[in-house]
């Protein structure tokens, strides 16, 4: 004779201890992505030209200068590779030096240029010298030295 055991209503439960580990995995994984990717941009308004005649930019090796935006369309210095440098003469060449690091390190890089809207001109063309000049120093020549101006369209 067989007995039969009542237990009751059955109540299914679920173990979320694995999606929590993972979520948990992933919130670090993007904390540490954001960190990467913000050593490299810089809050800016930049320019939105109406009839862009240009394309994104590819994967090759590229340096990022920031001009940093300062009051009344001044400039405050400029940011490259995580470093800055003071908007003065003395700044200038410090950003130079490091150009020409950078170009012997890998003489096919592409050097992005970032400037907020407001900045005047005359804050942006010592960037355009500083390039063109580590260039030379460095041997790549003033073929091989590629300068890009980034612009971001509002809706990307």
């Amino acid at each position: 004779m067989s007995t039969i055991f009542k237990r009751g209503p059955a109540r299914p439960q679920a173990n979320i201890t694995p999606m929590i580990d993972v979520t948990f995995l992933l919130i670090v994984f993007f904390v540490l992505v954001s960190q990467i990717v913000d050593l490299e941009n810089v809050d800016l308004e930049l320019p939105a030209p109406d009839h862009a005649a240009t394309r994104l930019p590819g994967e090759e090796p590229r340096a990022v200068v920031n001009v940093l935006p300062g009051p009344s369309g001044k400039s405050s210095g400029y940011r490259v590779a995580g470093e800055s440098f003071e908007a003065t003469p003395a700044g200038v060449q410090g950003l130079r030096s490091l150009l020409v690091e950078l170009f012997q390190a890998t003489p096919q890089m592409r050097v992005n240029l970032r400037a907020d809207r407001r900045t005047a001109y005359r804050w942006v063309a010592p960037v355009f010298q500083a390039v063109r000049q580590a260039a030379v120093m460095a041997d790549v020549g003033l073929d091989g030295a590629s300068l890009n101006l980034v612009v971001v369209r509002e809706d990307q």
